[in-house]
Order: structure tokens, then sequence, then C-alpha cells
């Protein structure tokens, strides 16, 4: 499932271009193809109405949605949202090229270029929003700003539950999911059913620097190519330890495992991750 480094990315490429794809920003929508209303939630023609015409002014990342902000000739504005969920993309491609598969929204642009929002496993979204502030209520702060510091996320991980459970919660941290939670318990050396109680100030920082880093790291790798792993099957995982069970850890050489937390897979160095006594 894309998480926050591949969902920034594709913001990323929808505003700047890249990778053979024009940028989104600043096109008007000039005609809107719906070969799969189901992936409209709510009423499909009002959003096909207000996309047409409407001229794209940002897109932005909040948790795992993608934002885009428009505005009509009238001078009012509106606002999409995209979910990706598991298999969801959305890319700029010249119209002279051949049509991806699994296309559920299409919009062809002012410069002839065409917006296409693809979904193999039909479970991503769109939708108009009216309200962010409610749309987006309940979510946790953004791993990546700097107002989420080591105390905001210790005062966020109250509770008993194991830390990976903890980070699966998107009221506790957004845009953290299944990926990025293995990979940054991996780096701060913390086992994933760690209760969170049990958690020192040092287990805190080293956590909260960890997350920090394996969302950069992966945004960085990921300009030029997406990296997780359903769009890559064929190449090197780019990850330390998910998806990679059985494997020897990178760091200590043990041989990964592999367990269900919170009823997600999860993959652990045994050795360097460690549970702690009891």
């Amino acid at each position: 499932m894309p998480e926050l480094p591949e969902v920034e990315t594709i913001c990323w490429r929808l505003r700047h271009g890249g990778h053979g794809e024009t940028a989104l920003v600043g096109r008007t929508v000039m005609t809107v193809h719906l070969p799969d209303p189901a992936v409209v939630v709510g009423d499909a023609r009002l959003l096909t109405d207000l996309l047409t015409g409407a001229t794209v002014t940002a897109v932005w990342r909040r948790a795992k949605w993608i934002v885009v902000d428009l505005a009509r000739a009238n001078g009012a504005t509106a606002t999409a949202l995209i979910h990706l969920k598991m298999t969801g993309d959305v890319h700029v491609r010249a119209a002279a090229t051949a049509a991806p598969r699994f296309v559920r929204l299409a919009a062809d642009l002012d410069d002839g270029s065409v917006l296409v929002f693809t979904d193999p496993r039909r479970f991503g979204h769109v939708e108009l929003c009216v309200d962010l502030d409610a749309a987006f209520k309940g979510l946790g702060p953004e791993p990546l700003d700097d107002a989420f510091t080591p105390l905001v996320l210790r005062q966020r991980l109250r509770g008993r539950r194991p830390i990976k459970a903890t980070l699966l919660d998107q009221a506790v941290v957004a845009g953290l999911g299944n990926i990025y939670a293995d990979e940054s318990l991996w780096l701060a050396r913390l086992h994933p059913l760690t209760r969170t109680e049990a958690l020192s100030d040092d287990d805190v920082v080293n956590l909260h620097r960890s997350i920090r880093h394996a969302l950069r790291a992966s945004i960085t790798a990921s300009k030029d190519e997406l990296a997780w792993r359903y769009a890559n099957r064929g190449a090197p995982s780019p990850f330390q330890v998910y998806d990679r069970g059985g494997e020897p850890c990178l760091r200590c050489g043990t041989s990964l495992s592999t367990t269900t937390v919170a009823g997600r897979t999860t993959v652990l160095c045994p050795t360097c991750q460690a549970l702690p006594a009891v």
C-alpha cells in the first residue's frame, strides 16, 4: 500500500513533472472521463461538473491523501481528495502515449496531456471536499513537520499497546503504515511487540529520529522510481526489513523473522530487535 513517501512522491511529480511526465499544477481540465463511476465517493456528476473547466492551483499531501486545489473561471474554488488505498496511482501522460491499464478516471488537460487515476484492485477513490478540517479530523501529526517533536511523539504514545500497533494508528502519527512502521522500528532497534509504556525517553527520541529518517530516505530514493514493492516486483528491495523475511539482517546478518502484529505481517531482526524482558 502506498504510504507517506509514495504519496509525497506522487504529489511532487504532479507539482513538478519529471520522469517523462508534465506537471499538473497550472493545467486546466477540459473534459473528464469516468469509465468506473464507483471510484467516486459521493455525487459523480457533481465531481465531473466541478472538475470540468477548473484549473489546478496546488497539489499537496495530508497523511496518505492527495489534495488537489482547484479554481474556476468564476472565482469559485474547490478541493478534490484522492486516496490510493492499496494499488492506486496518478499520472499525467502525453496524449500520444498508450493508455495504461485499469484507468478509473481520466481528464483531458489544456496542454493536450491526460491526467489518469489507475487502480487495479479498485479500492482507491476520489471525492470532493467541502471541509478539510472535517475530512482530516482525528488524524495525527505529520511526522516530517517541525512541530512533530520527540515530546509530541511521547505524548501520543500513551496507552498500553504494542508499539507497532500504535504506530499504525493514524490518530497517533499520520501517514505511517506497515512498511514504514517495520522500517522505523528496525532502525530504532525496537521489537514491534514492545509495549509503549516500556519505552524510555531515549527510546522515544531514537524512534522519532528513525521514523523521520526512514520516511526521508524513501522520499529521496523514490523521486525517479516509486519504491513500494507492488510497482517494482522485479527490482531489488529498497527496504531494510519490510517484505524480506528469511533474508539476512543488513546490520547483523541474522535471518529476519516474520510474525503478525495487529493483524499485519511484520518483519524484524530477532537479534537487533530483541523483546525486552518483562
